[in-house]
């Protein structure tokens, strides 16, 4: 997955690195130029002897500073690149994705892959990188220096507890990692929990649950909570084992090193010389403690990631730019002996569906809750991957229809009237980059949207909020009807379209959409569409040239509105239930 951006931007580590240890071994020359600036002192070298090393000493620090800036701009700056990069990544495999994907996934848990998931890799391939390389540069050339120019005695009796930490360190980022995938799991949790508070707010007030919602928000946040002050405790208790163990190293380095210039066998300049080095190898072991927290974490977020990126997508081509075909146009519609089973489904939700939809037609389908109307919906649209020789549109097989092509000729309206946090108008014309004034019009004049200046102060500009929460669902069901007939669809797949709105609106809606082939929406392209409608009110599909009773995914009974009534079946037994209640309406 990182190997794509990797072949792309290797340069940049490749500069960056070169930088880091240009400036690891600037570094080093520090204490070693303070260390003979000490001697000069101390042997009472000349006035201007000593103004050079100091000049030397600013020179190190000017170059070290050019350096790190460097480096930091090609490493850092690759890692913000990086991180966007997988961000971009992420959301085309989102949009990749079948629609079976999303059944199992949390919004929470699909959000903390794109925040806390990336951050935390960013982390890894940025700072985390650059500190194990300027760790291992600089302690490297610091070890080889104290042992060559000081005492190679002294240098081991001072470095003799670090192995002791190195090992303490790699044993505590193990269990970092686990206790951060703990940690990355309750913020899903929780993230979808606020998310899903958020969107069904309305119920919540409604039904006066806040009380119970806030006890169960503070379970996950104090589960949370528990686990990142538990991450916390594992991973502070390496900096203070670290400096403890280095407090050691400086005890044995002054008591040793301190004898050593007692008897003279070497200087003061050359023994803190010997203390600055220890310092800089000091440095990348108390960082080592965060680079295997980061990398932990960078590791666990990855494994997740890759997770995401070997589902298995929807064929590539099915995204190339629709091209102009008649796929639906004058064609027959056939599905064959149709039968589907979602992912770990432990039965069919369609079984054996066979029907011919003629070109122009309507065919109404009802049934119970979960019949498998939707997703026969779904399979048409070919959101759903359904076996070659089950849905023909004339002489072409679905499995050989290009995506992108059957989908600009079909408008969709879901059931939940989904809306976009916009304005109406941007709602409505939601399939074209360049709006059509006069088409929105057209299309909501079509959906029966009236324009009340009251309901609607800014006309189609109007901000719908988010998910459509400023609007009511009749409202919110419209608007996506208009939507999906701005594109003049030649295959009108309407799921459940007329559930939120009254009688008289609804009748209306209906001839509209019979005769949609005369509005002003396909004026350019002359043709009458085909129509599924899905409806729980069987007022709203009796009109239909043929009407599918779906129980249990299979058809039970077809035919139109009439010869329904006369089987005295399913169908006649719920036209009986709809029609009683709405005669009991109308007396009170």
């Amino acid at each position: 997955m990182i190997s794509k951006f990797l072949k792309r931007n290797w340069i940049f580590y490749v500069f960056g690195f070169m930088f880091l240890g240009l400036n690891a071994m600037i570094n080093t020359q520090v204490p070693q130029a303070l260390g003979k600036a000490i001697t000069m002192l101390e042997t009472g070298a000349a006035k201007s002897a000593v103004m050079n090393q100091a000049l030397i000493i600013a020179f190190i620090g000017v170059a070290a500073f050019v350096t790190r800036f460097i480096w930091r701009t090609f490493i850092i700056g690759t890692a913000r690149r990086l991180d966007c990069w997988l961000r971009e990544q992420l959301y085309v495999k989102f949009q990749h994705l079948p629609i079976s994907f999303y059944a199992n996934k949390s919004s929470g848990d699909l959000m903390a892959y794109a925040i806390n998931d990336i951050n935390a890799v960013r982390l890894t391939f940025g700072p985390a990188l650059a500190m194990s390389f300027n760790g291992i540069v600089t302690a490297t050339i610091s070890i080889v220096t104290m042992v060559l120019k000081v005492d190679p005695i002294l240098t081991v009796l001072a470095l003799l507890p670090v192995p002791f930490t190195i090992i303490y360190t790699t044993l505590t980022g193990r269990i970092v990692r686990r206790k951060f995938t703990k940690v990355q799991t309750l913020f899903s949790k929780l993230s979808g929990f606020v998310n899903e508070s958020i969107s069904g707010i309305r119920i919540i007030k409604s039904f006066a649950t806040e009380d119970s919602r806030q006890k169960e928000f503070s379970q996950i946040s104090s589960e949370m909570r528990d686990a990142n002050i538990s991450l916390v405790y594992t991973s502070s208790m390496v900096n203070p084992v670290i400096k403890a163990t280095f407090g050691l190293s400086y005890a044995l380095a002054l008591i040793f090193g301190g004898k050593a210039v007692i008897d003279g066998t070497i200087d003061t300049g050359t023994l803190i010389t010997f203390i600055g080095l220890l310092t800089l190898v000091q440095n990348p072991i108390i960082q080592l403690g965060d680079i295997i927290n980061r990398i932990q974490r960078g590791l666990a977020s990855y494994k997740r990631l890759k997770n995401i990126h070997d589902e298995n997508s929807i064929p590539e081509e099915e995204f190339e730019e629709a091209k102009e075909e008649l796929v639906i146009e004058g064609k027959d519609i056939t599905v064959n002996n149709l039968t589907f089973t979602y992912p770990n489904g432990d039965k069919p939700a369609l079984k054996n569906i066979s029907f011919t939809l003629k070109s122009g037609s309507t065919l109404g389908i009802a049934g119970a809750t979960g019949c498998g109307k939707t997703t026969l919906i779904a399979a048409l649209s070919k959101l759903l991957p359904v076996e070659s020789g089950q849905i023909f549109f004339g002489d072409s097989d679905i499995n050989e229809t290009h995506a992108a092509t059957l989908r600009k000729d079909i408008g969709y309206v879901p059931q939940d009237g989904f809306l976009f946090s916009a304005t109406i108008a941007q709602n409505i014309a939601f399939c074209d980059d360049n709006p059509n004034e006069e088409k929105i019009k057209a299309a909501a004049e079509e959906a029966c949207i009236a324009m009340d200046p009251n309901t609607f102060p800014n006309g189609f500009e109007t901000e719908v909020g988010e998910r459509g929460t400023h609007l009511s669902g009749g409202q919110k069901q419209r608007i996506s009807l208009a939507r999906a007939l701005y594109r003049a669809p030649r295959l009108l797949l309407l799921d459940d379209t007329l559930s939120a709105v009254d009688t008289v609106t609804e009748r209306k809606m209906l001839e509209n959409i019979k005769t949609l082939q005369n509005s002003k929406l396909y004026e350019e392209k002359p043709y009458k569409p085909t129509t599924v409608i899905i409806s729980h009110k069987l007022s709203a599909i009796e009109d239909c040239d043929e009407i599918l009773y779906l129980n249990n995914g299979e058809i039970a009974e077809r035919g139109t509105h009439s010869e329904l009534l006369e089987k005295d079946g399913l169908y006649a037994e719920m036209y009986k239930l709809q029609h009683t209640s709405n005669s009991l309406a109308e007396k009170e």
